[in-house]
C-alpha cells in the first residue's frame, strides 16, 4: 500500500485536503448566493456576469454541476481584477470608474440581502488570503492576476473586512461567462479536459506571458530539501531513474525509497522521447497545455523547478483523477523539453485566444495562425457520454 507522503509533509506545494474542500464549499456557498439574489433582482445579472435563466440551468444538471463544483479551482473569478481598483475602497487613496460602475450596476436590495452580500465578501476575501498563503498556485487556483495577489498579500484581513463594509456589490462573479460553455453543459456531461479548458480560458494569466526557462542543472539544495522534494517527486509517480538525474541521487537509495513509498519496484525500460505524442489528440493536448500554463504560473510565483513540477503534479492529478495522462514522468519531459528547443510552442487559438502547446518539428508543424483548440473545434467530449453511446450502438 503506497504511503501519502504529500498529506504527510506540510509544504505549501501541494494543496492540502482541507483546503480543497473549502474551495469546494465556497463554490457552492457563493453560486448559492448568487442563485438567491438574481431570483429576487434580475438586475444583478451585469454585475454577476450570469442570467437568472443560466443559473437555473445549472442547478438543473446535478452531475455536471458536481463536476465544475469540486474541482480544485474557484469557479468565480474576482469583479476587480485589477488592484488599483481595491486601493479605491481599502486605501482611499484614487477614485476608480470600475468601481463606480459596479456600484451604478448593482440594484438596491433589501437588508437581509444586503447582510449577505456582506457576509460572503468577506468570506470569499479570507479564502483569497488563506489560499495564498498555502500554495504557491494560489493565483490560477482563485482565477486573480499575480498584481492582485501580491497586493492582497500585504493587506491584513482586518483592513479588507472594514472596506467591505463600504461596498454594497459582490466582489465575486461568474466565470464560465461563454455560449459554449452553457452549451455543453446543457447538452452533455462536461469533460475535465474541456473544464480545463476553459478555466485556462477564463483566466487572466496568459502561458505565452510567463517564464519558461531555469537552471535545469546545478540545482543549489541543501541535501535535506533535496532528498525531501526528490521523495515527494517519487510519490507523485515519478521513476526513481528521473529522480535519480534530477536530484543527483543514489541509484540504489532512490530504488529503495520508490518501493518504500509504493509498495513495488521503480518502473525500468525506455523513458518518454517523443514531443508530437503531447499534441497526438485533443486530451493530449489539453492535458499537456494545462500543465505547461500550472507549471509557468508556479515559476512566475518564485518557484524553483522541482517545485514547480511537483506543484502542478498535485493540482493535474487532482483535477484529472484516473483519466491524467500526463503523468510526473511525462511533465518533466514536456517542461524540459520546451525550456530547452522550440519544437514544442505555446501559441493563441485564432477563435477564443487560449493559449495553447502547437508542435513544430519535423513530423508535425502547425501554424499558430491556422489552429483552432479543441475547445472551440468541439473535440472535447465526455468519456463517460462516449461510454454511453457506445453501449448503445
Amino acid at each position: 500500500m503506497a504511503i501519502n507522503t504529500l498529506n504527510a509533509i506540510e509544504t505549501s506545494l501541494t494543496l492540502p485536503a482541507f483546503l480543497a474542500e473549502k474551495i469546494q464549499r465556497a463554490n457552492y456557498s457563493l453560486t448559492e448566493l448568487m442563485h438567491k439574489v438574481l431570483t429576487r433582482y434580475e438586475r444583478a445579472e451585469a454585475v454577476f456576469a450570469v442570467s437568472l435563466e443560466s443559473m437555473d440551468t445549472f442547478n438543473k444538471f446535478a452531475a455536471p454541476k458536481a463536476t465544475l463544483m469540486n474541482m480544485p479551482f474557484l469557479a468565480l473569478l474576482p469583479t476587480l481584477p485589477n488592484p488599483r481598483d481595491w486601493e479605491t475602497f481599502v486605501d482611499d487613496v484614487m477614485y476608480s470608474q470600475t468601481v463606480e460602475q459596479l456600484a451604478s450596476q448593482m440594484p438596491a436590495v433589501d437588508g437581509m440581502i444586503s447582510r449577505d452580500l456582506f457576509h460572503f465578501n468577506c468570506y470569499y476575501v479570507t479564502l483569497l488570503k488563506d489560499v495564498l498563503q498555502m500554495n504557491i498556485l494560489a493565483p490560477p487556483l482563485l482565477g486573480i492576476t499575480f498584481e492582485l495577489a501580491e497586493y492582497l498579500a500585504t493587506k491584513p484581513v482586518r483592513q479588507l473586512e472594514a472596506a467591505i463594509g463600504r461596498i454594497k456589490f459582490p466582489l465575486f462573479r461568474w466565470r464560465f461567462d461563454d455560449n459554449l460553455f452553457w452549451k455543453e453543459y446543457s447538452t452533455g456531461w462536461p469533460s475535465n479536459e474541456s473544464v480545463a479548458h476553459h478555466l485556462m480560458r477564463t483566466s487572466q494569466i496568459s502561458a505565452s506571458a510567463l517564464p519558461y526557462k531555469d537552471s535545469w542543472s546545478n540545482l543549489r539544495l541543501e541535501r535535506a530539501e533535496r532528498d525531501g522534494l526528490a521523495r515527494l517527486f517519487m510519490s507523485q509517480g515519478c521513476r526513481a531513474s528521473t529522480a535519480v538525474d534530477f536530484f543527483n541521487l543514489n541509484r540504489t537509495t532512490a530504488r529503495a525509497v520508490y518501493k518504500q513509498i509504493h509498495g513495488v519496484s521503480s518502473p525500468v525500460g525506455c523513458r518518454t522521447k517523443s514531443l508530437t505524442w503531447y499534441v497526438q489528440t485533443a486530451v493530449n493536448r489539453v492535458q499537456a497545455t494545462f500543465v505547461v500554463w500550472l507549471y509557468r504560473c508556479a515559476l512566475r510565483n518564485d518557484a524553483n523547478i522541482p517545485k514547480a513540477l511537483i506543484a502542478t503534479n498535485d493540482i493535474a492529478a487532482k483535477l484529472f483523477g484516473d483519466d491524467l495522462v500526463i503523468t510526473a514522468d511525462r511533465a518533466n519531459h514536456l517542461a524540459s523539453a520546451m525550456a530547452m528547443d522550440s519544437r514544442l510552442s505555446v501559441a493563441p487559438c485564432r477563435s477564443c485566444k487560449t493559449d495553447y502547446v502547437l508542435a513544430n518539428e519535423q513530423g508535425k508543424i502547425e501554424l499558430a495562425k491556422d489552429f483552432v483548440c479543441p475547445g472551440c473545434s468541439y473535440s472535447l467530449k465526455s468519456r463517460l457520454a462516449s461510454k454511453q453511446k457506445k453501449a448503445k450502438s
